[in-house]
């Protein structure tokens, strides 16, 4: 898999557990991002207009929430 995933965060997100879980039974290499701890992230994600956290990245596309769809979707990329 050749994409970069990045899945920007919070602490006691129920989403972003559930999604990083997803992308690791999924074998998907991905960088946590914590946006509680990375004012830069946070102001990327509202710059954005996300208001949901998780917000991923795969590099070229964008979305937010648990999304098991897209997940797998990266995992046939």
């Amino acid at each position: 898999m050749g994409a970069h995933v990045v899945v920007y965060g919070r602490a006691g997100c129920e989403a972003c557990r559930a999604t990083e879980r997803a992308l690791q039974r999924a074998g998907v290499e991905f960088e946590v991002v914590d946006l509680d701890r990375n004012p830069a992230a946070l102001r990327l994600v509202q710059a954005l207009e996300f208001t949901t956290a998780p917000v991923v990245t795969t590099g070229r596309e964008w979305w937010s929430g648990f999304r098991p769809d897209r997940i797998k979707a990266v995992t046939k990329a």
